[in-house]
């Protein structure tokens, strides 16, 4: 007769065994799932980082291109000789001063926002509201002088143009007058550009730090 302890017994064995195996098999599964979403997570942070970096060094190009092009704007000014004969030279500065400050005022971030739901990129110190508001404030006073000094040269040019040359050249003082500021105002703004391609390249390593530790 088939002893019924013996049944129980391996009954028992069966079902811990079985339970064993499930538990196991959730197990994996729950690491299945936690790689796969780290695997996504990874992937969609990488994406980011890729778009992001991609950006951030066009971005120090074209801060770079401005900056070189403001300095040797400001070079201009300080070498310009006040003389009817040098109108033309500065109003060509001015030209394309205001076209660069324009080309640098637009939307530079926004494509890019979402960057800093994946990455820890904020550094007060290298770059801050306050750096924001002063950068901003020297572009408003760069390009208001800016725009001042060739109402200026246009009533300069309006006068000689019905030969009064007496008006042409109060009109050109005022204009000079204005060049001190003009240039104190461009060099804050390059130096606020500077400390921005200085921050921006430093989100650019901290990304790439960052995604190494992940």
């Amino acid at each position: 007769m088939f002893d019924i302890n013996i049944l129980i017994g391996i009954l028992s064995g069966s079902l811990a065994t079985l339970v064993v195996k499930e538990v196991i098999n959730q197990i994996n599964k729950r690491q299945d799932f936690t790689r796969e979403l780290k695997k996504i997570t990874y992937i969609r942070k990488l994406e980011k980082a890729e778009n992001a970096i991609a950006f951030y060094w066009t971005y120090i190009n074209r801060v770079i291109e401005m900056k070189k092009s403001l300095e040797v704007v400001v070079k201009a000014v300080h070498e310009l000789e006040e003389k009817e004969n040098d109108i033309q030279i500065i109003q060509e500065v001015l030209n394309k001063t205001g076209q660069a400050i324009t080309d640098m005022s637009g939307e530079k971030y926004s494509s890019i926002n979402s960057i800093h739901l994946y990455f820890d990129l904020e550094d007060l110190e290298k770059w801050n509201e306050i750096d924001i508001e002063s950068l901003l404030k020297s572009l408003a006073e760069t390009k208001s002088i800016d725009n001042e000094i060739k109402i200026w040269t246009d009533l300069h040019d309006n006068s000689l143009h019905v030969n009064d040359r007496n008006q042409a050249d109060i009109y050109w003082n005022r204009a000079i007058e204005l060049l001190p500021e003009y240039v104190n105002s461009l060099q804050n703004f390059i130096d606020g550009l500077e400390k921005n391609r200085k921050a921006t390249y430093a989100m650019i390593q901290a990304i790439k730090k960052q995604l190494k530790q992940y």
